[in-house]
């Protein structure tokens, strides 16, 4: 048997139980170990509650357990291991408190610390017969670890019946203590009695095996109401939120066990000053991993730090528009949309389902800037960016689009600031957009020049079509700055009147069809004291 002493100390009527041998923890001195030999307090053993105290010390009279009701010689024989680092870190037992589990299924374990305390976790699962892998998976892809709020869960689903033994790491986050290292705290055999039917995949590979909230989380400072790790879907979406005291930029990944390909698009999110929303939605039935990672736009380093990981969970039926294939982090917004001050004034989120192939997509500005883009076809890469026209006006740039068929197109929109001369027009905001119907004729825009996009908006015409209707096409447009603006057609020049009072220059074109085509009818406009030059700013062909 194994022999120890310790004492229960009376003090002001309460009975207390000290163990002074534990409470003295050596410490070895000198780089070698040495034969001089330091101690530390471990207050743990000192005035320790009855409850944790029996967890290590069996008394041979049972009343200085001071238990209602007693714990058994068997019981304490039979729980499970827990190490000093356990006690150190204020950790105690919630669900299970005998060393073996008999699993039938799925098990879930559960321990608590305290919550002002930020523990970092981890874990290791060895099989009976010495190996830590199933089938070439590591083992501990079929438990899931997650801490929050001073409770630790662990949800366990073994693929084949044997025993299992589990052992749980732990550290707390304390950066300034150089041997601030990950400490076994327990263990526990699992007997896995039974098997869940069909046999359970592993989790998501995930890049951390704690879920939920990481430690770069709490030290950007971010904020969730969303408690749990796992969040379902309701008709095949799910929704959360962040908070952060600060505007932030996100970038985030799904994945799942048998997929090697991320399900880009799949996850949107969109920022209103300092909460960012996120909306998932499954692919299919079954579980995804969600990664979050973060960045903090005034700090020079380039690298998004994983912030948080989810599991997604569709229990549902559900038929999801299958994406096409995407670059990961393709879509949304890019990291100058935020250091530019742009926001997204109609279409936050990226992916858009549309029955009709014309949108009006609208950004607010807060400098003046210049905005361009792109339009592909997203499988064939096929380019028709003449079936996009920017409109500038008042710290709103609209881009119209209209799509020339049905089907997936990626549309990037870039932008930089009018007092940039460098001709580096960085990404702001990437698109996918699936049109289902053709409502409206696709006529290509005309094409716009570089003073075009410096704040000039067309009212009459935003497109000719290539058969004209009629000989006379009247023109009502907006050119700031402007001091002579003209319609070209084929040489033969058309001045524009300009409104004061509506900054509006006017005027009907006459255009005569010829039996060849390939008419050209080109905007011009003098913006200096020097009338003889003049900028094209759009150039239309019918």
């Amino acid at each position: 048997s194994n022999h120890h002493t310790w004492n229960a100390v009376l003090l002001n009527g309460v009975w207390e139980l000290v163990d002074t041998r534990f409470a003295k923890r050596p410490v070895l001195a000198g780089a070698t170990g040495g034969p001089s030999m330091q101690y530390e307090f471990d207050d743990h053993f000192f005035m320790t509650n009855p409850q944790k105290f029996i967890y290590t010390h069996f008394p041979d009279e049972s009343k200085w357990q001071m238990l209602d009701p007693l714990v058994t010689m068997e019981t304490f024989c039979n729980m499970p291991v827990m190490t000093p680092h356990f006690f150190a870190l204020g950790m105690d037992l919630l669900s299970h408190k005998l060393a073996y589990v008999h699993s039938t299924g799925k098990s879930i374990i559960e321990l608590k610390y305290p919550k002002s305390k930020r523990l970092h976790l981890t874990f290791s699962v060895i099989s009976d017969n010495g190996t830590e892998e199933y089938e070439g998976v590591k083992l501990v892809r079929y438990a899931m670890l997650e801490a929050n709020a001073g409770k630790v869960t662990f949800r366990l689903r073994f693929p084949v019946k044997g025993k299992y033994t589990f052992i749980v790491y732990a550290k707390e986050d304390n950066p300034n203590k150089s041997d601030n290292v990950f400490a076994q705290v327990c263990e526990y055999i699992i007997e896995q009695e039974d098997v869940l039917v069909p046999k359970p995949f592993p989790y998501p590979p995930c890049a951390y095996q704690s879920w939920g909230p990481g430690i770069a989380f709490y030290q950007f400072n971010l904020f969730t109401d969303t408690v749990s790790a796992v969040i379902k879907t309701k008709k095949g979406v799910a929704k959360f939120e962040i908070m952060s005291s600060k505007p932030m930029q996100f970038r985030t990944r799904l994945v799942q066990h048998q997929e090697t390909s991320e399900f880009e698009g799949y996850v949107t999110h969109k920022i209103q000053g300092n909460l960012t929303m996120f909306t998932i939605t499954a692919p299919s039935q079954g579980e995804f991993g969600l990664e979050i990672y973060a960045k903090d736009p005034d700090t020079e380093s380039k690298k998004m730090r994983h912030v948080a990981q989810y599991l997604i969970l569709c229990e549902e039926e559900i038929h999801t528009v299958q994406l096409p294939k995407l670059p990961s982090g393709l879509l949304g917004l890019q990291p100058m949309l935020v250091k530019y001050g742009v926001s997204t004034i109609t279409h936050s989120d990226p992916v858009i389902h549309t029955d009709t192939n014309y949108l009006e997509i609208r950004f607010g500005t807060s400098q003046n800037m210049r905005f361009t883009t792109s339009l592909f076809e997203t499988e064939t890469q096929a380019e028709y960016s003449e079936y996009v026209f920017i409109q500038s006006e008042m710290n709103v740039i609209t881009l119209l689009v209209c799509l020339p068929k049905t089907g997936f197109f990626t549309f990037c929109v870039h932008g930089n600031l009018l007092t940039d001369n460098s001709q580096q027009i960085p990404g702001l905001f990437n698109y996918l957009i699936h049109c289902n119907e053709m409502k409206v004729d696709a006529i290509p825009y005309p094409k716009q020049y570089g003073f075009w996009k410096e704040g000039c908006s067309m009212m009459k015409p935003l497109a000719i079509k290539p058969v004209l209707e009629t000989t006379v096409v009247p023109f009502k447009v907006r050119i700031p700055r402007a001091t002579i603006v003209a319609v070209v057609v084929d040489n033969d020049w058309t001045p524009l009147v300009l409104h004061p009072d509506s900054g509006v220059w006017e005027g009907d074109i006459h255009i005569e069809p010829t039996s060849q085509g390939g008419i050209k009818v080109v905007l011009v406009a003098s913006f200096g004291d020097d009338q003889s030059k003049y900028a094209t700013l759009l150039e239309y062909k019918l």
